[in-house]
């Protein structure tokens, strides 16, 4: 890392570090961020190694905090949802060991950029700095989402484990890619476990398009409501569930600018292979959540191209993940452009059961 300036107006220093605890950035900054542009962030990083400086009274091994403005030259296509919050790919992969589990756009992005471990050409964002890196990848959304828009069978998803497995390898051939047969069966066990729960929120959301197809006025944000409640408890969807709350953000902000209404996707014709792809994208985040529930002092990031998914799960600021016998809690406090005004005390209140 290096200085526009040194004091006053010296040359610049740099400094080199390893292992520092970046702080993840908030909803705001991802926000107001233009990605496909080089991307200007607020940096914090803590208990870092420092391993060579020209600043004056640092030597290596020191452990080191820095708080700054990160000037890049790197736009970041794709972005590293950790706890807490959201970084560029690159940073939220800096504590050693780290797992990426990628989406299906991340595998498309990492396999048009990369060849042998090299960039395919000169580019400037954060992702290239994976090239030649023995990063560990985990492609089981890949593998879940399947490539027909709908839940693939078991021989598709062996079809899509090998896929993926041999792309990533020719793209990024240092990289871990965590495939195998114990992954094949974890997989297929997921892919089962949430069959019949997959199919009830497509039900929902088809049962909801008709209604939230066209922005909703601010008069009948209460009637919609009521009418996402009801078709929740028809087809077995919990109130609690992100499902439910990101059908109720899609009301609640105005004029269809929620990423909880783009995500959803809903259109004129709206059909199940329409729900089952929004619902993948809720899925990766279920699934992050579980991660983090049951594995609780590894490194995981959720690494995602879909900026909509991004701002979902910064918004609700999932946090208390903790693994209860054979499942897991966390708690949410959305933030105000998810659900403005009053609605936030709304959706607390259905959360808490009471209608």
């Amino acid at each position: 890392m290096t200085e526009l300036e040194g004091p006053d107006g010296g040359p610049p220093r740099t400094i080199a570090f390893a292992n520092a605890e970046v702080q993840p950035l908030d909803f705001a900054a991802l926000r107001d961020a233009r990605l496909d542009q080089p991307i200007t962030i607020p940096l914090n990083c803590r208990n870092g190694t420092l391993v060579e400086s020209t600043v004056e009274g640092r030597v290596p091994g020191q452990v080191i905090n820095i708080a700054t403005t990160l000037d890049s030259p790197f736009t970041s296509c794709a972005i590293g949802l950790v706890k807490g919050g959201w970084l560029p790919s690159a940073f939220a992969v800096t504590r050693q060991n780290t797992t990426m589990l990628v989406d299906r756009n991340v595998v498309t992005q990492i396999v048009g950029r990369f060849e042998n471990g090299r960039r395919r050409r000169e580019q400037r964002d954060f992702l290239d700095l994976f090239a030649d890196q023995p990063i560990r990848i985990n492609p089981l959304l890949f593998v879940m989402e399947g490539n027909r828009r709908s839940t693939p069978t078991p021989t598709e998803a062996e079809g899509q484990m090998q896929e993926v497995a041999a792309k990533l390898r020719v793209a990024l051939p240092k990289a871990e890619i965590t495939v195998g047969p114990e992954h094949l069966k974890g997989a297929l066990g997921l892919i089962k476990d949430s069959r019949a729960s997959l199919e009830n929120k497509q039900r929902f959301l088809c049962h909801l398009a008709p209604l939230l197809v066209s922005p909703v006025a601010r008069a009948n944000v209460e009637a919609r409501w009521n009418d996402i409640i009801a078709a929740a408890d028809l087809h077995g969807v919990p109130r609690q569930s992100i499902t439910v709350l990101t059908a109720l953000s899609a009301v609640a902000v105005p004029n269809g600018k929620s990423p909880a209404k783009r995500l959803l996707k809903f259109r004129n014709g709206y059909t199940e292979a329409d729900a089952y792809n929004a619902l993948a994208d809720l899925r990766a985040i279920e699934l992050f959540i579980a991660m983090l529930s049951c594995f609780p002092d590894e490194a995981i990031q959720l690494c995602t191209a879909d900026k909509n998914l991004a701002l979902l799960w910064v918004g609700i600021q999932a946090s208390n993940f903790a693994r209860v016998g054979a499942g897991f809690t966390y708690d949410m406090t959305p933030v105000d452009d998810l659900f403005p005004g009053n609605t936030g005390l709304a959706w607390k209140t259905i959360l808490e059961g009471r209608d």
